[in-house]
């Protein structure tokens, strides 16, 4: 472990990383589709002549503004913030592997926000070519921030060839590439043509102006939502061959094998951002389309809350295939490198290894720390006391010997990386989870702990 770990309980680091990163897609990809929506929007307005939309778009954008330039740069803020202490093996691999991808997006962003703030101050101060011009240079370079970081995200999962030959392109232009920049693309439309629905919804339901632009902004999602459907099915197809079978075997609920059953419920939550996606389109063409009259707020909101579900599916899916990867191919999700369990024996020392041990821990703790703590909690998210319940130090010891040995007498190999040890450590490992477990579980009845058998 080459660098110092940060040790999570609760909820785990997963989901640490996940709520922050779902909270910024949402923004980060209604930012896209609002640079998008509204330069076309001010042009079909000012060709029109219609300046009660113009002033429609022009209280859009102050709050566009806001949301997308502060919370926005916030929440990305965040996200590095999480992956830098939670997951820093992965996040300086992807930073080595693509800095010029990350310099070419923090370039654009800057282009991207200062246009933006140039794009809401000008509608006074600029005449509409101008306006409508600098509206066109965020929308371009907002996509362009969506493109740089496509690349980085669908690389892990799909790395392609790279592993074997190392090539940029193969790395960036991977498999998924095309496919998720059509989904994500699409995304961004969706989001931005919902909350101009929502914002229209609470007009006067007697207005004229708020039935046509109804009209206008469901007619920016009827027709996406359709598309959405066959690029997710583009982009599923791409997937490896043991991925996608393990994903349409948790379908079913089968439990024969480890991996089908621990993909059981990211297979569940994949189909239901499905049918979110399927529920929301529909609604919007039988209520805001067909019938914008009685299409109210509320309506809206759940019709929102739908697309926030399907964003939310399926970027925990996303996240979840790469299992037990961090970086598919080349780096488990505990940051131990793929070659460091192919090269090497597993029975070696792990600890050794370490150049940060958290201060004053035993044996059994850094093996913990390093190896198990990025996936899983002592009682909280993927919760050790309920996996290892009933479970005595020894029978602990022999469960995790399984993960040493070979693929084909590993059941676990498919969701969990292998475990590096010596006899020794790994019998510290299993004497830590079972006195942990103890202690837990002793809490929970109200008898008092003896700190001092834990620590030794």
């Amino acid at each position: 472990m080459d660098y110092p770990a940060w040790i999570v309980g609760g909820v785990g680091p997963g989901w640490i990383i996940g709520l922050i990163a779902t909270f910024h897609v949402l923004i980060s990809q209604f930012a896209v589709g609002g640079g998008i929506f509204l330069p076309t929007t001010e042009a079909w307005a000012r060709k029109n002549n219609r300046e009660d939309v113009i002033d429609f778009l022009k209280d859009f954008s102050r709050f566009f503004l806001i949301l997308t330039n502060v919370v926005g740069a916030i929440s990305g803020i965040g996200i590095w913030w999480a992956i830098g202490l939670i997951s820093p093996q992965a996040s300086s691999s992807l930073i080595r592997l693509f800095s010029f991808i990350w310099a070419t997006e923090w370039a654009v962003f800057l282009v991207e926000i200062i246009s933006l703030v140039f794009y809401y101050y000008g509608w006074e101060k600029m005449s509409p070519k101008v306006h409508q011009t600098i509206g066109w240079i965020y929308a371009t370079t907002a996509w362009l921030s969506l493109f740089t970081i496509n690349g980085i995200l669908t690389f892990m999962l799909t790395p392609g060839d790279w592993p074997t030959t190392h090539n940029f392109m193969h790395a960036y232009f991977n498999n998924g590439f095309w496919p998720a920049l059509v989904v994500r693309t699409l995304i961004c439309i969706s989001l931005a043509g919902i909350y101009a629905t929502f914002v229209v919804s609470k007009m006067p339901q007697d207005s004229r102006f708020r039935k046509e632009l109804l009209a206008y902004t469901s007619s920016w999602l009827v027709p996406t939502y359709g598309l959405l459907i066959a690029s997710l099915i583009w982009y599923f197809s791409t997937l490896p061959a043991p991925i996608l079978q393990s994903l349409l075997s948790g379908l079913a609920g089968g439990v024969g094998k480890a991996a089908f059953g621990n993909m059981a419920i990211v297979s569940r939550i994949a189909l239901l951002g499905i049918l979110a996606v399927i529920t929301t389109g529909l609604g919007f063409f039988v209520s805001a389309y067909l019938n914008p009259r009685e299409f109210t707020w509320r309506k809206s909101a759940l019709l929102l809350a739908g697309m926030a579900i399907f964003v939310a599916s399926y970027e925990y899916t996303r996240e979840y295939l790469r299992k037990p990867y961090v970086i598919r191919g080349f780096m488990f999700s505990n940051g131990v490198p793929l070659k460091a369990t192919t090269k090497k024996p597993l029975n070696r020392s792990f600890t050794e290894e370490m150049r940060f041990k958290p201060k004053d821990s035993t044996l059994g703790e850094q093996m913990f720390v390093g190896q198990c703590m990025a996936c899983h909690t002592m009682s909280g998210y993927r919760a050790l006391d309920k996996r290892l319940a009933g479970r005595d130090s020894e029978s602990i010891y022999q469960l995790l010997i399984i993960m040493q040995k070979p693929e084909k007498e590993n059941p676990y190999h498919s969701v969990m990386p292998p475990l590096i040890g010596t006899e020794e450590e790994v019998r510290a490992l299993s004497a830590y989870l079972y006195d942990s477990i103890q202690v837990i579980e002793k809490k929970a009845k109200g008898t008092k702990v003896d700190k001092a058998s834990v620590e030794n």
